[in-house]
């Protein structure tokens, strides 16, 4: 459906949003909101999300429920044939899918819900808009399928950690959880989508093909009776569920599936390569671990030794007489040294990836102060 539209990134940001400036008449796809639009003459639009929030309560009452992002878009100058707004909505061969679709139209005098003139498969249809605020709406109630994406992000952490989100296919969505990743030191890694549409409000599991991985729903979801380790696919746009994939010796390939409990059958499977995830901030361009690369501060600027050693003996990195060998040097600088000559020498990257992470958690300020950070 996306070949007769000619795909389209701003011109410009502007305070209002993203900018486009359309000369030739056609018909145009914004590449980040998903967001469509025929014109005749030369246009110029910005376009950009906005919340919900506001009129969820509204909404509600009226026993409607968001079916997309929520766009706000402009008209500088020209005029608009057809808009076409995203939805992630699968109503397959339902003819009566039309009378369960609208748009939520929000203009300075109030809040109004008006019909449409076409649903597609992705998107639906006004002709000669107004503009303003604008999202498509679908009956509560509805037990409606939705086009989803399982969002991967890896953390920098010298063990392999990954939050798995499952999400009705909304740009704003993942607009929102990109920032918020970023924000906190994640990567996206980039997997297709599932290829069947998942029904809203299902529970699905997510299961690995190495033996050593942890996989955790989120602390805050309240789990019904005999449900472990699964998650219900709902509409956030601001806190959406996630999976936390923990594997602490991660060296190689591995495979991950997405399970539907309701239906018992894998939804999505795809395999993890280790070219995926090997871009830990532990590696420099050389292959040369943090804690080798850093080495001279390490053992000049450590000051948290003894608490260090116990985690690292609680990790068996370092055994009972190895720590009481270490400890018997008489300074800071001589009891790291005598650690990198002997446990981390012997050990491996498993133990320096360990001791990596202990330093994060008692000396941060250090590790963030030789990152740059």
């Amino acid at each position: 459906e996306s070949t007769n539209w000619v795909q389209v990134e701003p011109v410009a940001i502007t305070e209002e949003g993203p900018m486009f400036s359309m000369s030739p008449p056609g018909r145009y796809e914004c590449t980040a909101s998903g967001l469509r639009w025929v014109c005749k003459t030369h246009v110029i639009l910005t376009s950009q999300f906005s919340s919900w929030e506001p009129h969820r309560a509204m909404m509600k009452s009226l026993g409607y429920k968001q079916g997309g992002p929520l766009l706000d878009i402009t008209i500088i100058s020209g005029e608009l044939e057809e808009v076409h707004l995203p939805h992630f909505a699968c109503f397959g061969d339902d003819p009566s899918f039309k009378k369960k679709v609208r748009v939520l139209h929000v203009e300075d005098c109030g809040v109004s819900i008006v019909k449409v003139d076409e649903v597609t498969r992705f998107h639906v249809k006004i002709l000669h808009p107004s503009f303003s605020p604008k999202g498509v709406l679908m009956r509560s109630g509805l037990r409606v399928k939705a086009h989803c994406d399982l969002l991967l992000y890896q953390a920098k952490t010298a063990f392999l950690t990954l939050h798995a989100y499952l999400v009705p296919c909304d740009s704003s969505v993942e607009q929102a959880m990109k920032k918020k990743e970023q924000s906190y030191g994640y990567r996206s890694i980039r997997k297709p989508q599932p290829v069947k549409s998942l029904r809203m409000k299902d529970w699905f599991s997510l299961t690995t093909s190495s033996p050593s991985a942890e996989v955790k729903p989120p602390v805050w979801v309240e789990l019904p009776q005999n449900i472990n380790l699964k998650m219900k696919l709902r509409y956030d746009n601001t806190t959406p569920n996630f999976f936390e994939v923990f594997i602490e010796d991660a060296d190689v390939d591995f495979g991950m599936k997405l399970i539907s409990d309701v239906e018992g059958e894998i939804v999505w499977d795809h395999t993890i390569r280790k070219a995926d995830y090997r871009h830990e901030t532990t590696q420099n361009s050389q292959n040369q671990h943090f804690v080798d690369l850093h080495r001279t501060d390490l053992i000049q600027r450590v000051s948290q030794v003894k608490p260090i050693l116990d985690k690292l003996l609680a990790k068996r990195v370092i055994t009972d007489e190895g720590n009481s060998t270490i400890m018997a040097k008489r300074t800071t600088q001589d009891q790291i040294r005598e650690l990198y000559m002997g446990p981390l020498r012997a050990s491996g990257s498993r133990a320096k990836n360990i001791f990596y992470e202990i330093l994060k958690e008692l000396e941060p300020l250090l590790i963030k102060d030789l990152k740059g950070e």
